[in-house]
């Protein structure tokens, strides 16, 4: 499928995921096949300006890293534009404008789902963008604020006069935060509010049967997968393997582990031994998809050096399967409690 000026191989997207979609796990999902396009964790458009070394990391990228965009956000236009311009400079290949971003702190700024409010606004933000740079602008968005404020068909089809290369569309509102489940009609209607521009759907798709199902039901040009891409990293070979008329394959335990050391591998790349402590948190998810014993998941929480990753992983390739095993979907961290608090 084209976006803009660029052609994408694949009509199934890894969505962005605060703390996990990061370079390595871009990297290592790649080199399995069948992924489309990637975004980054959304970025602060100031911090990126300054160039913070934690917007440095977020923005970090490969030449086997592509197609990318990366995920920005402001409730000021003049940063969103000026850090658009910096992406284009420093050669990035799309920018992608939050918009669906529940929130307080990105709220409490003007960004994130906040920027949905005023529509006059967020159209004028997004012309002025695509107006200051060549690459493809891209918005992600909710479906509105709440049910009484669903406003993504009329913010998609203005998007889309003003110049916008693609929409990403999570099917909840901001009310909704994470809670209850995707609205597909309402992707479906903001499908149909467009003329050309590609529509991708998002939200609540684990499986080759929910994404189909949302395409069927949608007529969405793309899925974008982020948990769903956590609990199983082949889903993307899975879905090019179906578009071809295949049987999705399952991988065996011993590819599993491998991609679990592959994923390490690269994380040490961008971090050193710094890697030991962010990788902890993936411990749940390949605890869960391989029945990894509890012992050796904790020991995956706790260790500290190269050479206990090496002797945990050993361990783990003698005792995987010990435990039954279940869908890990808690373990992205969402928040909690009435979202006008978060």
């Amino acid at each position: 499928m084209i976006i803009g000026i660029r052609q994408i191989p694949s009509r199934y997207f890894l969505s962005p995921l605060a703390g996990y979609t990061h370079l390595a796990f871009r990297m290592a999902i790649r080199e399995l096949g069948g992924l489309g396009l990637a975004t980054t964790d959304l970025v602060q458009a100031s911090m990126l300006l300054a160039e913070k070394p934690k917007s440095l990391e977020l923005v970090a990228t490969h030449t086997d890293d592509r197609p990318l965009s990366v995920q920005i956000f402001s409730g000021h236009r003049d940063q969103l534009v000026k850090a658009a311009r910096w992406l284009e400079e420093h050669e990035y290949q799309g920018v992608d404008i939050n918009m669906g971003c529940p929130m307080a702190k990105v709220n409490g700024q003007g960004g994130g789902a906040r920027l949905m409010c005023d529509t006059q606004n967020a159209q004028a933000t997004v012309a002025a963008v695509v107006e200051e740079v060549s690459i493809p602008v891209t918005v992600k968005m909710r479906l509105g604020w709440d049910d009484e404020h669903i406003t993504a068909p009329e913010l998609a089809r203005s998007f889309e006069q003003v110049g916008a290369a693609a929409i990403t569309l999570h099917g909840r509102t901001r009310q909704q935060g994470f809670h209850g489940t995707v609205n597909l009609d309402g992707i479906r209607q903001t499908v149909e509010a467009v003329d050309r521009i590609p529509v991708i759907g998002n939200g609540d798709v684990r499986s080759i049967e929910d994404a189909q199902h949302m395409q069927a039901l949608t007529g969405c040009d793309a899925v974008a997968i982020g948990r769903g891409a956590m609990l199983d990293p082949w889903i993307f070979h899975k879905l090019s393997q179906v578009a071809r008329g295949e049987s999705p394959t399952d991988p065996t335990p011993t590819e599993q582990i491998d991609f679990l050391v592959r994923h390490f591998t690269l994380m040490t790349r961008q971090h050193a031994e710094y890697s030991c402590m962010l990788f902890r948190k993936f411990a749940g998810w390949y605890g869960a998809r391989l029945g990894i014993p509890e012992d050796l998941e904790d020991g995956l929480r706790r260790f500290t050096t190269f050479d206990e990753f090496d002797a945990i992983v050993e361990a783990i390739r003698q005792r995987h399967g010990e435990r039954e095993t279940s869908i890990p979907t808690a373990l992205v961290k969402v928040p909690n409690g009435p979202n006008e608090r978060w």
